[in-house]
């Protein structure tokens, strides 16, 4: 079976599914915002491992994200861009996630106890770049915290959070 979707982010208004925020495509799924993008059995009983490809215009995409690990890039002609995303760890799909647009990072890492090294980021629209210390201070405490309490080691390499100015009514666990 193959399924054909078209949407128009651009017209979302409802902050639900894809949608445009201020120069960034953004997802928000929970609780059924992933039938807004596809077709899909939406419960939390039924879940999938993802691999995204996003290709966009890399002048007003530049960064390009998804769930799960960035496993390749690429450019293509006409100035685009393209990046692939997998996921190995089935999640529901309220827990789907994928953003692109032109933002910037504070990065850092968080080495776990097993001596992995995760790569930690937190995107977004550069006026904002300035006030994202205190939650990369939290996200390592956090992560430092799940394996003391739980001995729970993170398990992708890469942790991203990003924040947009058009999603304050709450936060979404998507790892990664």
């Amino acid at each position: 079976m193959e399924i054909v979707t078209e949407i128009d982010p651009s017209t979302n208004t409802q902050l639900m599914g894809l949608y445009m925020s201020d120069g960034v495509f953004c997802t928000q799924c929970e609780a059924e915002g992933f039938r807004r993008i596809t077709y899909f059995p939406d419960r939390p009983d039924v879940m999938a491992a993802y691999t995204v490809r996003i290709e966009a215009d890399k002048a007003k995409f530049p960064v390009l994200l998804s769930n799960g690990n960035l496993t390749e890039i690429g450019d293509l002609p006409g100035g685009r861009h393209w990046a692939r995303w997998s996921d190995p760890f089935p999640k529901p799909s309220y827990l789907f996630a994928l953003v692109a647009g032109p933002l910037e990072a504070l990065s850092d890492r968080f080495v776990t106890r097993s001596g992995r090294t995760v790569a930690l980021h937190i995107w977004v629209k550069p006026d904002n770049l300035d006030r994202t210390q205190h939650a990369m201070a939290a996200l390592k405490k956090a992560m430092a915290w799940d394996e003391s309490r739980f001995g729970l080691e993170y398990d992708l390499d890469i942790f991203n959070i990003v924040a947009v100015n058009d999603f304050n009514f709450g936060a979404m666990e998507n790892k990664g």
